[in-house]
């Protein structure tokens, strides 16, 4: 009897501590493609700073994930060879000698002010749903669903969109968005190419 009460005990224990890894990316891509060359990757939105419960346990959620988010997708966009990429500082100097913030930027109903204030002709502009690192008792990981889109400042017409839903055990937040970013760059990439 005690051998078959620890054999239960360890399957339960084994089964509490698998994980429903879930890597999801989607790209869409728009026929009609745009001259767009040199683009800035401004800060995704990130509306939910607060800490919350899943039922996997406490997710802690930076302040600053949409800024986070954006780095890593610019990275990878950028490996992709597809376009020249502003970088962060020159965008901030840039934003800051005509007084605005990244967050200014796709209110702005001007879009060619946008071109002739960081020398682009795209801009890519995204929005983060979950980021964060999660744990319970047995087991912890890191959540990042993002999407981004790339929109041609002459037309205002957005060229394509990605987007990557990534929740990895034994994996931090950052991990888990380099994941996505990396997926929905070589994804945007092959469909780019026919």
């Amino acid at each position: 009897m005690r051998a078959y009460m620890l054999f239960v005990l360890m399957g339960l224990l084994l089964a509490s501590c698998t994980t429903f890894d879930i890597e999801e990316d989607n790209v869409s891509v728009a026929s009609d493609q745009h001259t767009v060359s040199r683009v800035a990757v401004i800060s995704f939105n990130f509306d939910r700073p607060e800490k919350g419960k899943t039922e996997r346990g406490k997710i802690n959620r930076p302040i600053n994930a949409g800024e986070i988010v954006a780095d890593i997708f610019a990275e990878h966009l950028l490996g992709t060879g597809l376009y020249e990429i502003v970088g962060k500082e020159r965008i901030e100097s840039l934003l800051q000698k005509s007084d605005l913030r990244q967050s200014d930027l796709p209110t702005l109903s001007d879009w060619r002010r946008i071109r002739d204030l960081l020398g682009v002709d795209g801009i890519v502009l995204g929005v983060v749903s979950e980021y964060g690192d999660w744990r319970s008792r047995l087991n912890w990981g890191g959540v990042s669903v993002f999407t981004a889109r790339l929109v041609d400042i002459s037309s205002g017409s957005v060229l394509w969109s990605v987007s990557a839903n990534n929740n990895l055990a034994l994996m931090n937040a950052a991990s888990a968005t380099h994941t996505g970013a990396e997926n929905a760059a070589r994804d945007l990439l092959e469909k780019m190419a026919h």
